[in-house]
């Protein structure tokens, strides 16, 4: 049995204080299903001198909803809720997110909007508060009353309702939101094995774990309750991706390792706001039952790596310690500073410090390359170096001396960016597909590793 309650539509409308006038007694039909023929009831509203617009949307829905239970009430010539199904709706997203009303009421295009900003994370549902029944309505609705993205904002707000109802660990519009946003509708398998050559520019994301990307689900769905900013829980499956393709970090090599052209140690670390916050994290009694995992905490949570990494917001990040903990249930709500992300620079979001003593020298280069462009030294120009007129690249005229074959160190490039933490295949990518007129002797390597550059 279907009803639709005048009165909670009118209390539950959220469309303002836009109504539909009629002079005539309203009535709101029921559709009651007997196990025969389907009748539907009118139910007189005499008190009621004024309808809502979403409360008439709603009985002229009930009116269509029997006829088509009358003609086919086994389902078996289609089904209403295919078009909002996965596939069918992800593959004519953008037509569905284009889609306006055709009406002048500022009210429905403002719902039609919201919806289709529901349905791509930047607002909530604007059929929260409907009942089942209300929102199974809108679900099957054909007519083109109700746009597709509006159709599926109910659809769904009817699967969160039976999943706050079963209290499911797995979140089926969590899931969804998760894979529409971080897979764009297309959810690849795990992909297994370590930062590689041939893996390189593979996203990040599909590195991500089962377990991963449930708890993400959770996370979508938490921040969409309270009103978050769902590019806050993207940044941290980002940074949990990144771990996960670096082998859990092993890869990643330790950004407070590098110098400056000087020699100079450069160091970096946390705002101080966020050292504080990092130390709650890790010196608290959450973490110990979080089911983010504490080796991946710890490991974003030091300056060696975490500083250099572009963290949406390490106090974003430890509302999700607390939530998705054994205290959990008892976590505050999230407060208005995550309604809105706004991106931060990484450089705007860390302490750089260079250290006064100069504890690396270099020997004397004989090339320099600054962004590209070279410069032959002066001690290049004496072992016979040139710059070629029509490549404007260095050349030499003749072979290298057995002195300049011991020579540790032939080009220095110039480092002009901020240092960032890389992985040991990106240091050794470095090294391909360079001019021919660079040497690379056995000590080399080291000194790459030691010198990280951006």
């Amino acid at each position: 049995m279907v009803n639709i309650n005048v009165d909670r539509s009118l209390t539950s409308n959220r469309l303002g204080s836009t109504v539909a006038r009629d002079s005539t007694p309203a009535s709101v039909s029921s559709v009651q299903d007997n196990g025969d023929a389907p009748t539907v009831v009118k139910v007189e509203a005499d008190s009621v001198s004024t309808l809502s617009i979403l409360a008439r949307q709603l009985s002229d829905a009930a009116s269509r909803d029997a006829r088509l239970r009358q003609v086919d009430p086994g389902h078996n010539l289609s089904n209403p809720l295919d078009a909002i199904s996965d596939e069918r709706y992800f593959a004519d997203k953008t037509q569905h997110d284009a889609e306006v009303p055709d009406t002048h009421v500022l009210a429905l295009l403002e719902r039609a909007k919201r919806a289709t900003a529901f349905a791509n994370g930047f607002a909530s549902n604007p059929f929260k508060g409907l009942t089942v029944d209300q929102l199974t309505l809108i679900a099957r609705d054909e007519s083109g009353v109700f746009t597709v993205n509006e159709r599926r904002a109910a659809w769904q707000e009817i699967r969160l309702n039976e999943q706050r109802v079963s209290a499911s660990s797995g979140s089926v519009i969590g899931r969804e939101l998760m894979i529409s946003r971080l897979f764009l509708g297309h959810e690849p398998a795990v992909a297994e094995g370590t930062l590689t050559l041939s893996n390189m520019a593979q996203s990040n994301y599909d590195f991500l774990t089962r377990d991963d990307r449930s708890l993400l689900s959770e996370m979508y769905v938490y921040a969409q309750e309270q009103g978050a900013d769902l590019a806050y829980v993207d940044m941290l499956a980002y940074d949990l991706g990144n771990y996960r393709h670096h082998d859990n970090g092993r890869q990643l090599l330790s950004g407070n390792n590098g110098y400056n052209q000087e020699g100079r140690r450069v160091t970096f670390n946390f705002k101080e706001h966020d050292v504080a916050t990092a130390s709650r994290i890790l010196n608290g009694s959450a973490i110990d039952s979080t089911r983010l995992e504490q080796s991946f905490l710890r490991h974003v949570l030091n300056p060696d790596f975490g500083a250099l990494s572009n963290m949406g917001s390490i106090a974003f990040l430890e509302q999700m310690v607390l939530k998705f903990s054994t205290g959990g249930t008892t976590q505050a709500s999230l407060g208005r500073e995550f309604a809105t992300y706004t991106p931060i620079s990484v450089n705007d979001n860390r302490v750089v410090t260079v250290a006064e003593e100069v504890t690396l020298t270099f020997d004397d280069p004989v090339l320099i390359n600054t962004d590209g462009i070279w410069t032959i030294t002066e001690k290049g120009k004496a072992a016979g170096y040139m710059m070629a007129p029509a490549t404007g690249k260095p050349r030499r005229a003749v072979a290298p001396s057995v002195e300049d074959r011991q020579s540790r160190s032939v080009v220095v490039e110039a480092a002009t960016g901020p240092l960032k933490t890389r992985s040991l295949v990106d240091t050794l990518a470095d090294s391909l597909d360079r001019p021919t007129a660079r040497w690379r002797w056995p000590g080399h390597l080291l000194k790459l590793m030691k010198n990280q550059k951006t």
